[in-house]
């Protein structure tokens, strides 16, 4: 099976090359986001322009490669390209099977030109999801529950070193302060808010700092950082590439999100062996199973937030106990080989008959 991935990330290009009777070619917007990441090894890159969902060199570029590389699948990840991936196949005769990937629980809208040339469009066959969240969005988007599957995703960003809370000084943290820390960009809907109203709440813990690792965006942030009552123990220390090894020296990783597919962040922090406290929203109730691997909260509910807080921050044992199960759940249920195993599922149940450029 020919599998063509179009701006998938270079862990997961390399776990489905390492599938027997799996052949990968992969394609890469010219300007592209993962240099920062380890280059796939195992298999050849195609570069086309990418940009806009209405890009007609792309499509143009795709097709050429579609029709040089002939494969049976093509697996867009996110809506710019698989838009070009659908307008790109369109009148090939045969096709192949083209599968999108998505990780976002927004619904899709009728609406929207841009939806229709990507996931409404008729030439997509099937719908890889990032969690069950983001499967029952596409669902009640209108897209037939038969053709969307949970594929899950993958840490991308492994952590090259845990510093632990070494790492933390620089921000000038005690080495026998109990960290709460989070990642993110700070936009309202990740809740950040949230979390520093429960830092206010849990003002009687005179040795919780409190360790905000990205940019934010919300000004309800630095005004809820000022408090006075919590003002000396707020560190906001803005975006850093090396955020997945500093949260290393946090105690709890915390993200009261009020809405997510799965979340980075906190597949990143469940692998540096971090005990989790999160909201019930989207995908994340279906990573942090409540009472085994850590708490799961109620969205928006800040009390309960804070308790929860409380609670670990009292009992050491319990947040090791959850912290080792954190991390073993990671590591079994969501490393690139899974996925690559649960997408070649897919792949399957779709694989075109016959290949792009044989004579119908």
């Amino acid at each position: 099976m020919k599998v063509l991935l179009i701006n998938a990330k270079p862990s997961l290009i390399d776990a489905l090359a390492s599938i027997e009777d799996v052949e990968v070619v992969a394609v890469w917007p010219e300007r592209h986001h993962f240099k920062h990441l380890t280059p796939p090894t195992r298999v050849p890159i195609r570069y086309y322009c990418g940009g806009r969902k209405f890009n007609a060199r792309a499509v143009w570029q795709l097709r050429r490669i579609v029709t040089t590389e002939r494969p049976e699948i093509v697996h867009a990840f996110y809506g710019r390209a698989l838009a070009h991936a659908a307008m790109a196949a369109t009148g090939l005769r045969p096709a192949p099977k083209l599968i999108s990937f998505r990780g976002i629980v927004s619904k899709l809208s009728k609406g929207n030109v841009g939806d229709w040339v990507s996931y409404y469009h008729p030439r997509v066959d099937a719908h890889a999801c990032e969690s069950e969240a983001v499967r029952q969005s596409l669902v009640r988007s209108g897209i037939d529950a038969s053709r969307c599957f949970v594929t899950y995703n993958t840490v991308y960003s492994e952590a090259k070193s845990r510093p632990g809370r070494a790492g933390l000084a620089q921000f000038d943290i005690p080495q026998d302060a109990f960290v709460v820390g989070t990642v993110g960009t700070f936009r309202r809907v990740k809740g950040a808010d949230l979390l520093l109203k429960a830092a206010i709440e849990c003002a009687d813990l005179k040795d919780i700092y409190w360790l905000l690792i990205g940019q934010v965006v919300d000004p309800e942030i630095h005004r809820l950082a000022a408090d006075q009552r919590i003002a000396s123990r707020v560190r906001l220390v803005g975006h850093r590439p090396d955020a997945a090894e500093l949260i290393s020296g946090a105690d709890l990783f915390v993200m009261p999100s009020r809405s997510e597919a799965l979340c980075q962040a906190l597949l990143e922090a469940m692998q540096q062996g971090l005990c989790p406290i999160v909201s019930d929203a989207g995908g994340m109730k279906e990573v942090v199973r409540d009472g085994v691997d850590g708490i799961v909260v109620p969205q928006e509910h800040v009390n309960h937030l804070a308790k929860a807080i409380h609670k670990l921050y009292a009992d050491r044992a319990g947040r090791d106990q959850f912290a080792t199960s954190s991390q073993r759940r990671v590591q079994d249920q969501y490393t690139a080989e899974k996925m690559a195993r649960r997408l070649v599922a897919v792949y399957e149940g779709f694989r075109a008959v016959k290949v792009c450029g044989e004579a119908a």
